[in-house]
């Protein structure tokens, strides 16, 4: 009887501590910029998850679950043929400036978007190269989302 008895408060142990490593998974958090240029909605949305105050995961949304365009279509009239090379960059930018970074480093990044005029800046090293505004968008969208962080 002493023996079912301590085999099955292994078992509780066991399972409680896979219970309380599950849980612990960080938090996940939306955030999004999106603003209206030329009659088009353009922004980009993400989902960013912090464990420890590092950022562990970036989902960032296609056009179609946003609702907003994240890249601009090609324009031959001014000189954008960037599309499908900035499109196919996200991975890669994604995974070098935010995936294993702290929230205060992304935080720090510098990204801005003038609403109005579409004309975006991004200071250092966190762009898409040839795609400032597309760069300046997730950048913007990942640091409304660490706003969020425990609210």
């Amino acid at each position: 009887m002493k023996k079912i008895l301590i085999l099955a408060l292994a078992i509780v142990m066991a399972l409680s501590v896979i219970a309380f490593v599950a849980c612990d998974q960080g938090e996940t958090v939306t955030g999004e910029i999106h603003y209206t240029n030329h009659g088009k909605e353009y922004g980009a949305k993400v989902d960013v998850t912090v464990k420890g105050g590092v950022i562990t995961a970036v989902k960032l949304y296609t056009d179609e679950e946003s609702g907003y365009i994240r890249t601009s279509p090609d324009n031959k009239d001014y000189g954008w043929e960037g599309h499908d090379r900035t499109e196919a960059a996200y991975a890669d930018f994604i995974e070098n400036h935010f995936v294993g970074k702290t929230v205060e480093t992304v935080n720090a990044y510098k990204a801005t978007i003038d609403k109005t005029s579409g004309k975006a800046e991004v200071t250092g090293n966190t762009v898409i190269t040839g795609s400032t505004q597309s760069a300046a968008r997730v950048i913007l969208a990942v640091q409304d989302a660490l706003s969020k962080l425990g609210k």
